[in-house]
């Protein structure tokens, strides 16, 4: 009987030429360096369906490549990732979303479904201004806005 060896596990989830570029670009503008780690972390979320927890990243990359990887080192990752504007964190579920458009700095508002748990991120200029205004108004020098609405998405109410 012939045993078939098993099969290598995989690096990394398949990350599309364009992604990689926008990350490599955005990493260089800041003059951080992409290592396959991260970039393997940044692979996962973008495969993911949504925003993903922490642990749930562990499990996937895990799972891939086939051996066990510290909290810690994915925390540090993710720490990476959002700093330089690839990826965001949901505050109120504690997860992790790959952002729309990393090419250019931005705050961002979420809208989260309670019922399916989908995010979609949403950028609102005027939204920005005001809360500017309102922390300018108060003498208020915010290190971060973070908008996120909790509600129902379309396909939870149809």
């Amino acid at each position: 009987m012939v045993k078939a060896s098993p099969k290598p596990p995989v690096e990394s989830a398949e990350i599309s030429a364009h992604w990689r570029e926008l990350a490599e670009a955005r990493c260089q503008e800041q003059g951080e360096r992409l290592t396959a780690a991260r970039l393997a972390a940044y692979a996962e979320l973008l495969a993911g369906q949504g925003a993903m927890s922490a642990y749930d990243l562990i499990a996937r990359l895990e799972d891939r490549q086939g051996r066990k990887i510290a909290p810690l080192t994915v925390y540090r990752h993710l720490d990476f990732l959002t700093r330089v504007g690839l990826v965001h964190r949901i505050e109120s579920t504690q997860s992790y979303l790959t952002c729309d458009h990393p090419q250019h700095a931005h705050e961002s508002q979420y809208l989260l479904c309670t019922e399916c748990g989908h995010v979609e991120e949403v950028h609102s200029n005027s939204l920005e201004k005001s809360l500017s205004k309102i922390a300018d108004e108060h003498a208020f020098q915010p290190a971060r806005t973070i908008v996120e609405i909790n509600g129902i998405c379309a396909s939870c109410t149809s």
